[in-house]
């Protein structure tokens, strides 16, 4: 007797596409999780890295970018928070732009006092006089040597302790012009308004703020240890998952920068 062959009932199919459908959903939201998770990790070690990469500017200087010997690099100015973009544009408040300037001064020899107060003997600055090649003063100002721009990657955000709230302020990382030692010296939340400063004044032809805008600060910086917490939401976002990235206090080398592991006690991004 001959037997009948008969297919898939159509419940049959159903059940299949369904299951198959939600093994599919969970391999896509199992990967997506990963991309995002191995990204917080990428951000975290970038961000890691760019300050190191820092310090190791400082302690292996380059002669200024415009080739003069009348100007010394003494170190380098982190800025954070800043409005004002290197071309005078005004920034988003859904972006963060944290600045890397040369600090100059002359090369008068000093004494052995302390860092802020051997920057002000030296009439350092983050700008420069802009002259030709006789030495005669052209009109506008120019920022010293190399000028960086660093933006957080995939997204994230730098911030402080609190939840949310963007780190503001600087930090100024300089060598000692004849011990050779290293300082770091912390200013936060207060903003030093470089970018907007040097744009104004060559917009206005007054330059009297732009010559004296790092000494006019120097008492505001102090050593002290600060705690950033990398926020994988982004600007203005709150997160339990942040990352704590500790610079310790005068740091004087990229072995003073320390990132926390998460659950760890000392994590005070998760406090």
């Amino acid at each position: 007797m001959k037997r009948s062959r008969r297919g898939f009932t159509l419940i049959e199919v159903s059940l299949f596409l369904a299951i198959s459908g939600l093994l599919l959903v969970g391999v896509i939201a199992g990967t997506q999780s990963s991309i995002v998770s191995q990204r917080f990790k990428d951000s975290v070690q970038n961000y890691v890295e760019f300050l190191r990469s820092v310090y190791s500017e400082v302690n292996n200087p380059q002669s200024p970018a415009d080739g003069r010997s009348d100007y010394v690099i003494y170190g380098r100015l982190v800025s954070f928070g800043q409005n004002v973009s290197l071309t005078g544009e005004r920034i988003p408040e859904y972006e963060q732009r944290i600045y890397v300037y040369d600090v100059v001064g002359s090369s008068a020899n000093v004494g052995t006092g302390a860092a802020a107060d051997t920057l002000k003997a030296l009439n350092a600055n983050v700008v420069i006089e802009n002259k030709d090649e006789s030495g005669k003063n052209i009109v506008g100002v120019n920022f010293a040597g190399n000028v960086k721009e660093y933006i957080p990657t995939w997204g994230a955000a730098i911030d402080t302790t609190k939840n949310g709230e963007l780190f503001t302020g600087s930090i100024l990382i300089v060598r000692h012009p004849r011990s050779g030692t290293i300082s770091t010296l912390i200013s936060s939340p207060s903003v030093i308004q470089i970018n907007k400063i040097v744009t104004e004044a060559n917009q206005t032809k007054d330059f009297s703020k732009v010559k004296t805008i790092l000494t006019d600060s120097l008492n505001t910086f102090k050593t002290q240890e600060v705690d950033f917490c990398v926020n994988p939401n982004g600007v203005g976002f709150k997160a339990d998952v942040r990352r704590n990235v500790r610079l310790l206090e005068n740091t004087r080398n990229a072995s003073g920068i320390e990132l926390i592991n998460q659950d760890d006690d000392e994590n005070r991004c998760l406090k």
